[in-house]
């Protein structure tokens, strides 16, 4: 099992739950949802994804669930990002192949 897939069933049943109704279900790795805009019923669909390096603490204001751009945050911290060699591999191979490289 995929790392994070048992964090997303969580996050769907409490999705579930809270929208209640206008829960739709899961389909191909999205969650579907019905919201009101404009008088108009729509349909929201909704990924999740399990990020390689977590955003942190990083411009976190009082609100704990918030992070503040504006501030200077940044993804990941003050966690640099490292580029694997099978990602440098696959990025020159699809420069190759659209003939950009």
């Amino acid at each position: 099992m995929a790392k994070g897939s048992i964090a997303k069933e969580q996050i769907a049943k409490k999705m579930a739950e809270t929208f209640g109704a206008d829960w739709i279900g899961e389909r191909d790795k999205k969650y579907y949802l019905w919201a009101n805009e404009n008088g108009e019923r729509i349909q929201i669909a909704i990924s999740m994804t399990c990020p390689k390096t977590p955003i942190g603490e990083a411009g976190a204001t009082t609100d704990s669930n918030v992070l503040n751009f504006e501030d200077g945050a940044t993804a990941g911290g003050e966690t640099p990002i490292e580029i694997t060699k099978d990602e440098k591999k696959n990025v020159a191979d699809l420069m190759a192949r659209l003939g950009l490289s």
